[in-house]
């Protein structure tokens, strides 16, 4: 079932470029590259300033510092700490790059609530037919809801992510042979996870139009995790691909993967009011 639904949320994803074009929807990316832009060069200087403030503390707790490199052993000691600020250097900038990646991720969602709401809408609309009264108070609750779920998504997700993330700090630290086998574990946990929660968003703008509440919007969504996961794993990979995807990846993805959850669960009938005459047109 996972995977039936895993295949039907990639190929409505497939998809979901053909019908933003085909529908003349493309105007919807704009909206997220100025604050994008802004977001990300503000996030680069506040990493680089967290590491300068947080590396020196870091390196006097965990007694990293230089020593008399008089003879071999002292030179080998030397060596041996100098590489640990090196190895502790690396890993607080790609802990808090990785922190950004999903902070910028969520902090896209809140802001692009009210726009992903709409196209979801749009996109109902234009597959089943059915007729959306659009009202400034309307579209304020549903990005109101949005921005929540965003939030609630985004607080289980870091908390996961900063407990698996210190944990391989620690052993980093502490016991460096076992990275190999904890770091690509943690990383494919965290891939996993990040994916789930970002498919829940773009799912539950279709939940909120069909009146369901928090309550029922997350247990469909368990219900339908498969869709979830591929509409999570695309936006997840676009984030992978260095630069192009930090930039490119948060404009196009949102809409998108809104518009592939959307054509998922119409096309799987999840919502028995919704009479889908052409999943696909």
């Amino acid at each position: 079932m996972v995977w039936r639904d895993f295949i039907l949320g990639l190929s409505m994803y497939a998809k979901s470029f053909a019908f933003v074009s085909k529908h003349r929807l493309t105007h919807f990316y704009l909206y997220p590259i100025a604050f994008i832009l802004i977001f990300s060069l503000s996030a680069f200087f506040g990493i680089r300033a967290l590491v300068d403030a947080i590396e020196p503390w870091l390196n006097d707790l965990l007694g990293v510092q230089s020593l008399p490199a008089d003879g071999f052993f002292d030179r080998l000691g030397l060596l041996l700490k100098q590489t640990g600020r090196y190895v502790i250097h690396a890993v607080i900038w790609v802990s808090l790059m990785f922190v950004y990646y999903k902070v910028n991720k969520y902090i896209v969602l809140i802001v692009m609530s009210p726009v992903m709401a709409v196209i979801a809408e749009r996109t109902d609309q234009i597959v089943t037919g059915r007729s959306y009264p659009i009202s400034v108070m309307q579209i304020a609750k549903d990005a109101l809801r949005g921005a929540v779920i965003a939030i609630r998504n985004a607080v289980i997700e870091l908390a996961i992510m900063v407990l698996l993330l210190a944990l391989n700090l620690l052993i980093t630290v502490f016991a460096p042979p076992l990275t190999v086998v904890t770091t690509p574990l943690v990383t494919v946990l965290l891939f996993f996870v990040g994916a789930y929660f970002y498919g829940f968003s773009t799912i539950d703008y279709s939940n909120e139009r069909y009146k369901l509440s928090f309550r029922e919007s997350i247990a469909l969504v368990r219900r339908n995790k498969g869709i979830a996961l591929a509409n999570g794993t695309v936006f997840t990979l676009w984030l992978m691909v260095p630069v192009f995807g930090t930039y490119v990846g948060t404009v196009i993805a949102p809409i998108t993967c809104t518009v592939g959850a959307t054509l998922a669960l119409l096309d799987k009938k999840v919502y028995p009011q919704a009479e889908v005459f052409n999943p696909t047109s």
